[in-house]
């Protein structure tokens, strides 16, 4: 595992384009000289989601909103972050560096 800094170049909450039965927040980063997204890490699927699910991912949202200090998921644009690469180039997670902001 690998850790780069970066910032979140795209924020959106929605439908995603390719897989309309997938609803969820959706992320993209950029580091130095490469970019990476989420994957959809953070989306369900509508056709089979349990309640627990859609309230993880609220309160998920709530969290990340908070650290960044910002109210809606557009406003993540910009926000600097630590991002953890699988070879260092397959996104595993990231984090808001509160410690900045």
């Amino acid at each position: 595992m690998e850790k780069r800094l970066g910032k979140i170049t795209s924020a959106k909450f929605g439908i995603v384009d390719d897989y309309p039965f997938l609803i969820g927040l959706l992320l993209q980063f950029k580091m130095e000289s490469s970019s990476v997204g989420d994957g959809g890490k953070h989306t369900i699927n509508i056709h089979n989601v349990r309640p627990e699910d859609t309230l993880d991912i609220f309160k998920y949202i709530h969290k990340l909103l908070k650290e960044a200090k910002v109210s809606c998921v557009e406003d993540l644009k910009g926000v600097p972050v630590e991002i953890t690469l699988y070879e260092g180039q397959i996104f595993h997670d990231f984090r808001i560096l509160t410690e900045v902001i």
